[in-house]
């Protein structure tokens, strides 16, 4: 089963997302960049959905220090957000963006982007995400 990382400040959506995805995916939840960061070092994750406004650490500056990580830095983020004006879309361009969505959203639309990306990607995952171990002693 495909493992997707659902990034959002907003309680409400992370339970939604969730809801939406569970029955087809693995859903892992955080609630900022920096927990994404820490998921991502020890999951292997196939997908990123990002919010993009989001405190401390935004979702754009969350994906840029992604891409500063060996192992996961070609890892796919579809970015979901409120924000879509000509700004926003071109920062998430030029981290990478597989993928846009405008929120609200609806959830079958989400469900239909990721099902199109998974058959046309070729991203695999590492298997342990950025290859940190679980138990592993620093």
């Amino acid at each position: 089963m495909k493992k997707i990382l659902v990034v959002d400040d907003t309680k409400a959506i992370l339970k939604m997302a969730k809801f939406v995805l569970n029955d087809k995916y693995d859903v892992y939840l955080s609630n900022s960049g920096e927990l994404a960061l820490e998921i991502l070092n020890r999951k292997p994750i196939d997908i990123v959905l990002m919010d993009v406004d989001m405190p401390d650490m935004d979702g754009v500056e969350t994906v840029e220090k992604i891409r500063q990580m060996e192992n996961i830095k070609d890892i796919p983020v579809m970015f979901f957000t409120a924000l879509a004006s000509k700004e926003t879309v071109q920062r998430c361009m030029d981290v990478g963006m597989v993928g846009y969505i405008v929120k609200p959203y609806k959830p079958e639309e989400l469900l239909e982007r990721l099902e199109k990306f998974f058959e046309t990607t070729t991203y695999v995952a590492p298997e342990n995400g950025n290859g940190a171990s679980e138990d592993q002693d620093e």
